[in-house]
């Protein structure tokens, strides 16, 4: 519970951070996490299968605190419905599903 607590914590400081600095129509907070998380959750069970405590706390804990899914899923429909974002509702699932996919596989690898 930690864990997720400090991730949630470390989530909601960046999506505040994003919105002061980049004024930007496009939520980018969401995105940096989830890749973020993608990658990082990829790296940390390649080394940590041995060490399951540690698994539990930083991938199911902070990693799964810092990612969301439900606010990434609301973002879609929001911008599925509104005129004029079919693109970038497109690139948006394409970024996550695709780039979050490759992100994972690397941390991984490495």
């Amino acid at each position: 519970m930690i864990g997720g607590g400090l991730g949630a914590c470390a989530r909601a400081w960046i999506t505040q951070q994003s919105k002061h600095y980049l004024k930007i129509d496009f939520p980018i907070a969401t995105l940096f996490v989830n890749l973020l998380g993608c990658f990082l959750i990829g790296y940390t069970a390649s080394i940590a299968h041995e060490h399951h405590w540690f698994s539990l706390f930083v991938v199911t804990g902070f990693l799964g605190g810092l990612t969301t899914f439900s606010t990434m899923s609301l973002e879609l429909v929001q911008m599925l419905l509104e005129k004029n974002k079919v693109i970038k509702f497109v690139l948006y699932t394409v970024l996550h599903f695709i780039v979050g996919f490759l992100l994972c596989l690397f941390g991984y690898q490495l």
